[in-house]
């Protein structure tokens, strides 16, 4: 079957977050959620419209086989079930327990559990810190008095949980999701219900769905680890707002990468980046992005929408990953071929002609008017028997296949749908296909899905569950190991000493250049000058040219207040605009303290102008950046952020995602660029920025990158 192609392949490759961060206990194992045999609804309801009474009605109509325990204060019968007054009055044990009581009461009843012995809650309750200032005092008594308990809880403020394959639904929200291979939790408890809706309608399965709410113990870490481990599940989904312990999250999330495909939807990507920071890699690094490179490296991919996330998901479950950017289509309609062959060049894959053997193979199956190209058209005639030749032709000639089918006036949709199936089965590539229509293509979508194609109504989500399929098989391929370079830490550490005791937290070029060079980064020599004699006497001693850049620790864009010249080549140019910078940048900006005037080297021409930065994120730690540098950063936004510590082949994955990659290896007949040394350079550079905490901020701009290696020309940062 494709579902164990697909298993066997993949096991070989500011929102809302948890403000409890590390917990002091250690995490438990959740096997009472995963498989319990017996579960309490603690606040169960005869009336099955309240959600004690909703939660126990789903459990009972599921299915569940385990024993059903309803806690109800009154004791009696509750739905037709034996109830007790508390659960110190069950006879037995108890492995799982749903609360469903008023905020005030849900502690006291978890004391209860653990008197119980009761290994697992899912608390439903909601009147936590969500709801204002006394319910985040009784949310922080909860969070501090599970610290030392062995219990783990789920919630409060959940949707709750639901193991299909155990009849288990511990929710409010009416039916049970069918049985499938996609682990998903999520952040929000009402996107879970409209996802839930709508995978019913769909078809989708699910091995688990949770929903997290206010995450006072189990939080999107806690079940990437455990759905790495579920045999169950072979994609792993999830919605986030936010994380708490980014390293944490990102050491998971690599972790459970390295043995299932991982795709993640994150709010919120508009609104994190405007922080109120002094360098270019600030503004541009925010938490979002951060997010984005914590997903990167860890292998696994970022969904865009709701729709691209299960789009995506139906695809990993049901087909292998590809090995290779190669796709060939085949239509029966020009049209949507021409629509499919420009998304998919535009998601990165390659539409490329196909070989003279293929060709021939096509010619001998398909009649005189039909296309052999890439993509193949069969012509709108085009009958089941016909697919199914083409796709005999095809085989082997393309890492992945793209099949398209309109209804025209003799298609049968469901004799092609089970012929597809037949042609590729025990094919090793994926194959996906767009039946675009309606009611006429209702029965081949069908078959389709029965079968484990994927089928899309259009090609462009095709497309985009391709190449994301694409991506995550690229990012598996890839498993970096740590590297350290040789470096000189002790001097960085006596020279931030220094600068600490002095009272330093901006560092200019002349503060930060000798951290650069402990770490082996070249940096273009400069002196300090506070007069025109010392100006005229650095001058000389660097060798005409040179350049005149303000020192300021107020004015971080030195350029826009004309604070910079460049290419002065006498000692009265060197007065001269001294004088002038000086008096043009005080006119400007009366209160901005002004140490002089630093007097560099010209830097050798030819070079191109990078930016080389690093923030530390509240979520990550620290990140660098690479972009485009110069003045228009900012404006041309073209940059990578990573998470540290890197590789150097990290650091030429970050080099080629630019846009202005190609620039770097040679355009118009300019020399490469030497892009192994500028790897080496954000990666030494990475190693500074974790080896030294208390650097907030440093940014190099411009890094001149030539065929000769890199070289700092300027710098800015904040220390601690």
């Amino acid at each position: 079957m494709r579902a164990a192609a697909a298993l066997a392949q993949t096991k070989g490759e500011a929102g809302r977050v948890d403000p409890g961060g590390d917990r002091a206990r250690p995490d438990a194992p959740l096997s009472a959620f995963f498989d319990p045999k017996s579960v309490a609804v603690v606040g169960a309801s005869r009336d099955p419209s309240k959600i004690g009474g909703s939660v126990l009605a789903n459990l009972r109509a599921g299915g569940f086989a385990g024993r059903i325990i309803p806690v109800n204060s009154r004791g009696d019968v509750v739905q037709e079930l034996a109830a007790v007054p508390s659960l110190l009055d069950v006879e037995g044990p108890v492995e799982l327990a749903v609360i469903a009581v008023p905020a005030p009461v849900v502690l006291p009843v978890l004391k209860e559990c653990v008197a119980k012995g009761v290994r697992g809650a899912v608390v439903i309750t909601a009147g936590f810190r969500e709801s204002g200032p006394e319910g985040e005092c009784r949310e922080a008594e909860l969070r501090a008095w599970l610290r030392d308990q062995p219990i783990r809880l789920l919630g409060p403020n959940c949707l709750g949980w639901i193991r299909p394959s155990r009849r288990l639904n511990l929710t409010f929200a009416p039916g049970m999701p069918r049985v499938g291979p996609l682990g998903f939790f999520s952040h929000s408890g009402a996107l879970c219900t409209a996802i839930l809706d709508w995978s019913r309608d769909h078809g989708i399965g699910f091995s688990l769905f949770a929903s997290l709410g206010n995450q006072a113990d189990l939080n999107e870490t806690d079940l990437l680890q455990a759905l790495a481990k579920d045999p169950e599940t072979r994609v792993i989904l999830g919605y986030v707002e936010g994380v708490a312990d980014g390293r944490k999250f990102f050491e998971a999330l690599r972790a459970a990468a390295a043995t299932k495909p991982c795709v993640l939807m994150k709010a919120g990507r508009s609104s994190e980046g405007a922080r109120a920071v002094s360098s270019h890699t600030g503004a541009l690094a925010g938490s979002d992005r951060a997010f984005d490179a914590a997903v990167t490296q860890a292998g696994a991919l970022r969904a865009e929408s709701v729709e691209e996330l299960f789009d995506l998901a139906r695809a990993l479950a049901a087909q292998p990953l590809p090995v290779g950017r190669k796709v060939a289509i085949i239509t029966n309609g020009g049209g949507l071929g021409i629509l499919a062959t420009d998304a998919a060049r535009g998601a990165g894959l390659e539409v490329s002609p196909l070989e003279e053997h293929v060709r021939d193979r096509l010619a001998r199956v398909l009649p005189p008017n039909a296309s052999l190209g890439n993509p193949v058209d069969l012509v709108g005639d085009a009958t089941a028997a016909r697919y199914g030749a083409a796709l005999a032709a095809l085989e082997g000639a393309a890492s992945s296949y793209l099949v398209v089918l309109t209804p025209q006036a003799a298609t049968d949709s469901a004799g092609v749908a089970r012929t597809i199936l037949g042609a590729t089965r025990g094919w090793q590539p994926p194959v996906l296909a767009v039946f675009a229509g309606g009611a006429r293509v209702r029965p081949g979508i069908q078959a389709l899905e029965e079968g484990g194609i994927p089928c899309y109504p259009f090609p462009e989500r095709a497309v985009r569950a391709l190449a994301g399929m694409v991506t995550l098989a690229e990012r598996g391929e890839v498993r970096p190991v740590s590297v350290r370079f040789p470096v000189d830490r002790e001097r960085a550490a006596s020279h931030l000493a220094e600068l600490r005791a002095a009272g330093v937290r901006r560092l200019g070029f002349l503060e930060g250049a000798p951290l650069l060079e402990a770490y082996g980064l070249r940096a273009i020599r400069g002196a300090l000058a506070h007069t025109a004699e010392e100006a005229l006497e650095a001058a000389g001693a660097l060798g005409f040219p040179v350049a005149l850049k303000i020192v300021s620790p107020e004015i971080s864009h030195k350029s826009e207040l004309g604070g910079v010249r460049l290419g002065l080549t006498s000692a009265a140019q060197v007065r001269e605009t001294m004088a002038a910078m000086l008096a043009r940048v005080q006119a400007a900006r009366p209160e901005a303290r002004i140490e002089g005037v630093l007097v560099e080297q010209m830097a050798p021409p030819g070079g191109k102008e990078l930016l080389l930065g690093m923030v530390r994120d509240a979520q990550f730690g620290p990140l660098v950046m690479i972009g485009f540098g110069g003045i228009y950063v900012e404006v041309l936004k073209d940059t990578a952020t990573r998470l540290v510590p890197l590789t150097p082949s990290e650091a030429l994955a970050m080099i080629e995602e630019l846009r202005m990659a190609p620039v770097l290896k040679g355009a118009r007949g300019e020399a490469a660029v030497d892009l192994a040394a500028l790897a080496e350079t954000v990666c030494r550079f990475a190693q500074l920025a974790a080896d030294f905490p208390q650097l907030r901020e440093l940014e190099v701009n411009p890094l001149l990158v030539s065929p000769t290696g890199t070289l700092a020309v300027d710098l800015r940062g904040q220390v601690d």
